[in-house]
């Protein structure tokens, strides 16, 4: 079954532009929100062309908008239904509403109870940064659980809205509250371990109680707002799924959504990224993209250019995302008005595009994003009582957002896979495994039998080492599949891959060599010394620099350049390795080729697919790196969409288009939308339709009719 119509879509979902205003003010200012009008600010809803509105029911600091039953109603509203003034302005413009909810942050039930509060196990420190400003529960502790449904019937059952939103469901970091402590004793037998350990079961099962609980409080939520108004849509900020270990976020949480969302700060790789994930784990589409009108949520006035904004919102477009702006309001209540103008603009370049989105995505290549590789083995030997900030950095984020960003820069078409997509691996030409730290038997299993019936696999690093529960193997769960064993690790902090085939010498070139950077993310070292089996062919082998594995210094003698470490001993050890496994092969890196943004790991890593994916290709594309293709089938319609997206708009001479039809089918007709303009193609004697673009806009978006 088409996955995005497993689930009916809401009037919410069905509209391509939305737009969240945050009302994160307090109430002990008489003046704060004395100006906030609904009126008004729909008003600036419809002037930006806005499909769907997402309006804030309860804030951060725990103040309510309408004349709730259940905790503290905003003393600066009080006498006044904002939400059912805001929800019937929505409607009487065409506007579909969603309902925002925030949990766990919550400033008024944090002093409210301080048996509900949220305890990290470092405890509380001052950052000198604004996450000083948040009061946390915890949501665990059974009065505050017992507080937020009965809130949640109180908005959700006296209102009607297309969607429900709920913000801020994850740990901010580890709590070890006595409600917590008590729920891992009951559940474990056992007390909080002290130490950070990727390779103990002990730690492992922690955290994966933590992620058990917030995946348990998610289902919680959603259903209670689904019973409160049967039909609802539901989603939680997705967001941070992706984000450190600490966050507890699991990407199970997403059986508890309707379609997935979340808010975003980085830059174009990050959107691409993370479309992609959610259009392979969300149970229906469009997903929705958001971002702040200014340049992040701290910057209350600095806006983001408008050529920004557009390249933003077309590039969810050609991923056929739905796009949220999000603002908000001054403390007196009001807005910038001319932002909205800006994000008018930004939509309507969207707009003309908008009946011709959808379908499903063609993806020669799946990368695979492990939800339960979001850390680092450098963590080990660490307290858990440590001062440890909020982040999202962690080795395979890097190896996978590094393979995305060149596989779009080789115009391959790929995916961003999980565990969901096990049991159909069978539809991608080609997997890859980007440091999977860690592994359970179902995905080795799962893995080898894809490659055994003819599937392909790069996998790089500490792939299939150690299994999800916390035991290290000694040598790779997927040796024999790989060809190659682990011999052992090594210190040091340089070294290099020699190319070993003319092929792979030619991708390399002008450089002699590739360089290895093994640091980040080591268990015991760094450098990875493998044993090849017999029939393993090898494509690049391993480099140190004089006196290896020291750095040397100015009393010693263990170096040879004063700045550098070049190469020195040229290892007959392999490094990157090609082996037939079954009906498939695979090609398996020490090092992540994909993580380090260099012009020769780009075409090395592109070079790797390609062969790995053969002549079973979908979608080739020659034109500027910068320019990013994807494609999406259009079943009903018997048609093949293809984007290029050129933002921000860069001097590009042509792009010449292959693309094969589906089996059994034939090319017809090609045409520019929204123009309906036709194109001239040629076709070859299999049926694979070639064309030139002579001209790139920022979004060039074609349809290409099969019968």
């Amino acid at each position: 079954m088409d996955q995005s119509q497993e689930r009916s879509l809401s009037a919410y979902q069905r509209g391509w532009r939305h737009m969240l205003v945050d009302v994160e003010i307090p109430g002990w200012d008489e003046q704060f929100l004395s100006s906030f009008d609904p009126e008004v600010m729909a008003d600036l809803y419809a002037k930006a062309g806005l499909s769907s509105v997402m309006f804030s029911c309860k804030n951060l600091s725990g103040l309510c908008f309408w004349p709730t039953e259940v905790g503290p109603m905003h003393p600066r509203v009080a006498g006044r239904d904002i939400i059912g003034e805001t929800a019937e302005a929505l409607r009487a413009r065409g506007i579909a509403s969603c309902a925002y909810y925030s949990v766990i942050f919550d400033n008024w039930a944090f002093e409210q109870d301080p048996g509900w509060r949220f305890e990290p196990v470092q405890g509380w420190r001052r950052q000198g940064s604004a996450w000083d400003r948040h009061g946390v529960c915890c949501p665990n502790s059974p009065g505050y659980r017992e507080y937020v449904g009965a809130q949640i019937d109180d908005l959700y059952g006296r209102y009607e809205f297309e969607c429900a939103f709920c913000d801020m469901t994850f740990w901010p970091d580890v709590c070890g509250c006595r409600h917590c402590r008590a729920r891992y004793r009951t559940e474990v037998g056992a007390e909080f371990p002290d130490t950070i350990d990727w390779t103990s079961v002990e730690w492992c099962t922690f955290q994966a109680a933590r992620e058990r609980w917030i995946d348990e409080f998610t289902g919680f939520v959603s259903e209670r707002m689904r019973r409160a108004q049967p039909g609802i849509a539901v989603y939680h900020n997705f967001s941070l799924a992706p984000a450190h270990w600490r966050l507890g976020i699991p990407f199970s949480i997403t059986d508890h959504c309707d379609f997935l969302g979340g808010d975003h700060y980085g830059d174009e790789v990050e959107q691409l990224v993370v479309t992609k994930l959610r259009n392979t784990l969300s149970w229906s589409r469009p997903v929705d993209y958001m971002s702040f009108v200014t340049a992040d949520a701290g910057e209350h006035v600095r806006l983001k250019t408008a050529e920004y904004m557009r390249a933003q919102v077309l590039s969810a477009a050609a991923e056929s995302s739905a796009f949220m702006f999000l603002d908000a309001v001054d403390p007196v209540g009001t807005v910038n008005a001319r932002s909205y103008d800006l994000v008018g603009t930004a939509f309507e370049s969207m707009a003309e595009f908008e009946p011709f989105l959808g379908g499903e995505p063609i993806e020669d290549v799946a990368v695979y994003y492990s939800g339960d590789s979001k850390m680092d083995f450098a963590e080990n030997g660490h307290s858990l009582s440590d001062p440890a900030p909020m982040r999202d950095d962690y080795p395979h984020r890097h190896a996978v957002r590094g393979a995305c960003r060149m596989l779009q820069r080789a115009h391959i078409p790929f995916g961003v896979i999980t565990r969901r997509q096990l049991a159909d691996l069978g539809r991608y030409r080609v997997l890859v495994l980007a440091d999977i730290a860690r592994i359970d038997e179902s995905e080795v299993d799962a893995i080898r039998e894809y490659v055994r019936r003819g599937g392909r696999v790069y996998a790089s690093r500490y792939t299939s080492l150690v299994e999800t529960r916390g035991l290290r193997h000694e040598d790779f769960m997927l040796a024999d599949m790989f060809g190659a064993h682990l011999d052992r690790e090594e210190a040091g902090v340089v070294a290099y891959a020699k190319p070993a085939t003319a092929e792979f010498r030619a991708w390399a070139d002008p450089q002699a060599y590739l360089s290895v950077d093994p640091a980040p993310g080591a268990l015991n070292g760094g450098i990875l010394r493998l044993r090849a089996d017999d029939d393993a062919h090898v494509l690049a082998t391993l480099s140190l620099p004089y006196a290896h594995p020291h750095v040397g210094d100015v009393s010693d003698r263990n170096w040879a350049s004063m700045h550098s470490s070049p190469p020195w001993e040229d290892t007959p050890l392999p490094v990157i390795l090609e082996r037939q496994f079954g009906l498939g092969r695979v090609i398996y890196s020490a090092f992540n080729i994909e993580r380090d943004e260099a012009d020769v790991n780009d075409r090395t890593f592109a070079g790797l697919i390609r062969r790995l994916r053969g002549e079973q290709w979908t979608l080739q594309c020659e034109t500027h790196p910068a320019i990013t293709v994807s494609a999406f089938r259009h079943p009903g319609d018997n048609a093949i969409r293809v984007s290029l997206l050129n933002t921000p708009p860069a001097l590009v001479a042509d792009a010449t288009l292959r693309l094969r039809a589906p089996e059994g089918k034939r090319f017809t007709e090609l045409e520019q939308v929204p123009q309906r303009s036709k194109v001239p193609f040629s076709t070859e004697p299999d049926g694979t339709l070639e064309c030139t673009i002579k001209s790139l806009p920022e979004l060039t978006m074609l349809l290409a009719h099969c019968t």
